[in-house]
């Protein structure tokens, strides 16, 4: 009973976010959550919590900035969760980490209720660039960032994210966060040759906790799909 308990309540944690928005009835719905509650009877999940706070993302500038509309779960744009990302909507996220299951624009994207595009911070084309990530509970994965060129492409678009991956000093376009907790003080390098009036500085956190099959055939956590967490941040590139 006890287990039946821890169950039904981590599984409403998962798609409880989900639900006022996008209510579906039918056995499809239906038989997609008994899958979210099959995996959370064998499958312990915690929830990791982080964001980017320099160059502050477009949720947490508030914090900064009083003007700016002010979401008290900054922390969280973890894709609606765990259960609608991978379950409702196949490894499918918001842009900027809201649910994928929002009309666009969503709240954090331009045009959404955070996406107020105000730059935050003015960089040099190519430069080494200090970047603070932060996270509140740790369980492991690794941080990649991506750049949108708004000046480039027109508007906010998957396709102009992935267009940039940027690397970390090390030269890897990956960095695994161990078990630190707090601010990962992290340097990623900006494209040479790129200026913009207005960029947009996407980091990804994509958690590791979570047991799953690896490509290998064996399993263990961090492999199969992972809790992902994503935040945008307005910047300038000058030459």
């Amino acid at each position: 009973m006890r287990n039946l308990i821890l169950v039904r309540l981590t599984a409403y944690s998962i798609v409880g976010h989900s639900l006022g928005h996008s209510l579906v009835v039918g056995q499809k719905f239906k038989m997609k959550y008994l899958i979210v509650f099959a995996l959370l009877a064998v499958v312990p999940i915690v929830w990791g919590h982080g964001m980017v706070m320099d160059p502050v993302n477009r949720a947490s500038r508030w914090r900064f900035n009083n003007s700016a509309p002010a979401n008290w779960d900054d922390n969280q744009l973890y894709c609606g969760s765990y259960g609608t990302q991978w379950v409702l909507h196949n490894g499918k996220c918001g842009m900027c980490g809201d649910s994928y299951s929002l009309a666009p624009p969503r709240p954090h994207e331009i045009g959404g209720k955070y996406g107020e595009g105000v730059i935050v911070k003015s960089y040099r084309s190519g430069a080494t660039i200090p970047v603070v990530a932060r996270i509140v509970a740790n369980h492991n994965g690794y941080f990649e960032f991506h750049l949108c060129n708004l000046d480039r492409f027109g508007m906010e678009t998957e396709e102009c994210y992935s267009s940039s991956q940027l690397l970390f000093a090390s030269g890897s376009n990956q960095q695994a966060i161990g078990s630190q907790l707090g601010d990962h003080n992290l340097s990623i390098r900006l494209p040479a040759g790129v200026t913009c009036k207005h960029c947009v500085l996407r980091w990804s956190y994509t958690a590791g906790n979570i047991w799953g099959n690896c490509p290998d055939g064996t399993s263990k956590p961090g492999c199969g799909p992972q809790e992902t967490y994503k935040t945008c941040s307005d910047i300038t590139i000058t030459a």
